[in-house]
C-alpha cells in the first residue's frame, strides 16, 4: 500500500506536510491556474524524465508562465531525490509536481512567474507489473471535455475526470471512460485508452480532447516497431465499446493495464500481454535486465 509524503518541496524548499499553507490569494485555488505533472521514480531516476519536461515546457509556453528552475530537469530531478530520501522511500515512488502562477490579481494575473510543489508517495513495485485481473470500466457519459490540443496536459481543473471518478466508485467498477464533445471514446479518468481490433491497434489523437500522455508516446513507438497496424485518430463511440477485441490503459505510473468487461463484454489480453512485456523491457534499465 502506498505511503504518503511527510515531506514536501516548494520551490525548492523542502516543508513538513503540515508547514505548507497556501495563500488566498493563490491562483491555483482561486481560478485552477495551473497544472500538474504525474511521474515515476524507480531505480534511482524519474522514468522518462526529458519527455515529462517537454511536457511541463509546453504547458508553460501555453499558460504563459516562466520559471527557469523547471526548465533545468536534473535540477528538478535531484529535488524529487531528495525529498524521497527525506521520506526514507526505498522502492518506487509516485512523484507530483504541481505548477501554479504566483499569487495575486483578478483573471488578469499580477506576474506570470510559476511556483511549483513537488509532492511524492510509495509504490509497491519499481517497475510496472501487469494486472493479474483485468479492469472492470464503464462509461462516464454526463459531461464531455472539449476537443482540441488544450487537454495536452494535466490541468488543475479536473472536473470531468474527478465526477467520472466518483461514478465509477458509485458503480463499483475500476474506471470509466470518458467522452469528447463529439461524443467520442478519448480516455479514461486518469490513463490513456488503446484499442485492438484485428490486428489494429487505436488510439485517440491529441486533437480528440485526450491527455498526450506520456507513457501513450511510449507505447506508440513499441507498437509503431511491431506487426501491429497504428491508428491516431478517433472515431469509436460508446456504442462500439462491445465491438472490441481488447481494450487496455496507459498512465506513467502503472504503465500498461490490460481491461477484462465492460458490463457482459469481456476481453482478451493475449496483444496487450505483449506490449506490456516489450514495454518493460524498452524502459527498465540495462543494469537490473
Amino acid at each position: 500500500m502506498s505511503q504518503a509524503s511527510l515531506f514536501l518541496c516548494y520551490n525548492g524548499r523542502v516543508l513538513k506536510d503540515h508547514e505548507f499553507v497556501a495563500s488566498h490569494r493563490n491562483r491555483a485555488f482561486k481560478y485552477g491556474d495551473g497544472f500538474f505533472e504525474t511521474m515515476h521514480f524507480a531505480y534511482g531516476h524519474v522514468q522518462l524524465l526529458e519527455q515529462h519536461f517537454e511536457r511541463i515546457r509546453r504547458a508553460m509556453d501555453d499558460l504563459q508562465m516562466f520559471n527557469n528552475v523547471l526548465l533545468q530537469p536534473k535540477l528538478i530531478e535531484n529535488e524529487i531525490k531528495h525529498l524521497i530520501s527525506a521520506n526514507h522511500f526505498f522502492n518506487g515512488a509516485r512523484v507530483r509536481l504541481t505548477v501554479f502562477r504566483e499569487d495575486g490579481g483578478l483573471y488578469r494575473p499580477a506576474g506570470n512567474k510559476a511556483n511549483y510543489l513537488i509532492e511524492v508517495a510509495s509504490l509497491d513495485a519499481l517497475n510496472y507489473p501487469l494486472n493479474s485481473e483485468g479492469l472492470h470500466i464503464d462509461l462516464y457519459l454526463k459531461h464531455s471535455k472539449s476537443t482540441g490540443i488544450n487537454y495536452f496536459y494535466k490541468s488543475l481543473n479536473s472536473k470531468v475526470s474527478i465526477l467520472g471518478s466518483i461514478l465509477a466508485s458509485e458503480l463499483m467498477v475500476d474506471d470509466c471512460l470518458l467522452i469528447n464533445s463529439k461524443g467520442e471514446l478519448i480516455e479514461s479518468t486518469n490513463s490513456n485508452l488503446f484499442i485492438i481490433k484485428d490486428l489494429n491497434v487505436y488510439t485517440p489523437a491529441i486533437e480528440s480532447g485526450c491527455v498526450d500522455g506520456i507513457m501513450r508516446g511510449e507505447v506508440i513507438k513499441i507498437i509503431k516497431n511491431s506487426n501491429l497496424n497504428l491508428h491516431t485518430y478517433s472515431f469509436f463511440t460508446p456504442k462500439d465499446i462491445i465491438s472490441f477485441d481488447e481494450i487496455f490503459l496507459t498512465n506513467a505510473i502503472k504503465g500498461i493495464q490490460w481491461v477484462g468487461a465492460y458490463h457482459q463484454k469481456r476481453y482478451d489480453n493475449k496483444i496487450t500481454k505483449q506490449l506490456h512485456s516489450q514495454l518493460v523491457k524498452t524502459i527498465m534499465p540495462e543494469s537490473f535486465k
